[in-house]
């Protein structure tokens, strides 16, 4: 426990290294131009839209975050995805929270997605891979999925918290309520408006780490703080680099949320990146897949 633990630190410290050299003038500057340059060259390549996903990009790239639902965005997977899903969410529910001291959420292991692999694979469907790519202007890595069941009256720390996210200058994530979040009480996600999270990334000096309530409501009023509320199977499409945001704690019972995860495959800051399933679970799952669903899910062993 003790090597783990120091390993992790080790880590930590080395990628905080990494990130604030990274952030030196002349090493962003450089980075800044390739990353525009690979933006126009790849323009002509990106795949196109139907009118559905062309609005949903675009209201993505005004205000970085859209709302939809499962229903309306007509992915042919979607029942199987959410049969799945409510399997895992019925065995989520019976795991006894105790088991994670100190965390205000629990996960579905590796091993219990892969045994519902459409939850997983709905994440891959062309459609959303597509609305990805356009969004991002580059082509798409996929991280995979995060099925959460927030716990009521945590301790709110980690994602519980303010913060920007950093792997990427752009990233998708598409979250599904599986539960109803109808009010404040039941732990919606919430953001903070985009022109406004760039004032507070200004007034904080920085764009990363974790920013507690106290000091946020110091450098904006809360009125300015939007919930993402909706009824079970709302689906949100969120940039969670460009906007400050986090999972509020649930009040009165478990909110229930899956996380699809995606950023281009040229990340800012690729340590940053990993994948939710190991490497040989997601071979296991790839067999029928189209190349450019391959491509995505295995983006590290692609060269464009």
């Amino acid at each position: 426990m003790y090597k783990k633990t120091l390993a992790k630190e080790f880590k930590r410290a080395k990628n905080f290294g990494r990130r604030h050299i990274e952030d030196i003038f002349i090493f962003r500057n450089v980075a800044d131009n390739l990353h525009q340059k690979r933006i126009l060259e790849h323009t002509k390549n990106l795949p196109p839209l139907c009118d559905e996903g062309s609005a949903l990009v675009e209201k993505l790239r005004q205000d970085g975050v859209v709302i939809t639902s499962c229903k309306n965005l007509t992915i042919n997977s979607t029942p199987l995805f959410l049969e799945s899903a409510y399997k895992i969410k019925e065995k989520l529910s019976r795991e006894p929270s105790e088991n994670v001291p100190n965390e205000p959420f629990l996960l579905a292991s590796p091993s219990l997605v892969s045994n519902h692999p459409e939850t997983f694979l709905w994440g891959l469907n062309e459609k959303l891979l597509n609305i990805a790519e356009n969004y991002l202007g580059l082509p798409v890595a996929y991280h995979g999925m995060y099925f959460h069941r927030d716990l009521p009256n945590a301790k709110p720390v980690k994602s519980k918290l303010w913060h920007r996210d950093m792997e990427d200058y752009r990233s998708l994530k598409i979250i599904v309520y599986l539960n109803d979040i109808c009010d404040e009480s039941c732990g919606p996600l919430q953001f903070i408006p985009k022109n406004l999270s760039e004032k507070v990334s200004k007034k904080l000096g920085r764009n990363y780490g974790y920013t507690e309530d106290s000091l946020m409501q110091s450098l904006i009023p809360s009125h300015t703080w939007k919930s993402c509320l909706g009824p079970e199977q709302t689906v949100f499409l969120m940039d969670t680099v460009q906007l400050f945001h986090r999972g509020k704690v649930p009040l009165v019972t478990d909110r229930f949320a899956i996380f699809f995860d995606y950023t281009s495959r040229y990340p800012k800051r690729p340590y940053y990146c990993k994948s939710s399933l190991p490497k040989e679970k997601m071979i296991s799952l790839a067999q029928g897949l189209s190349d450019q669903q391959i491509k995505a899910l295995f983006w590290r062993d692609v060269v464009d």
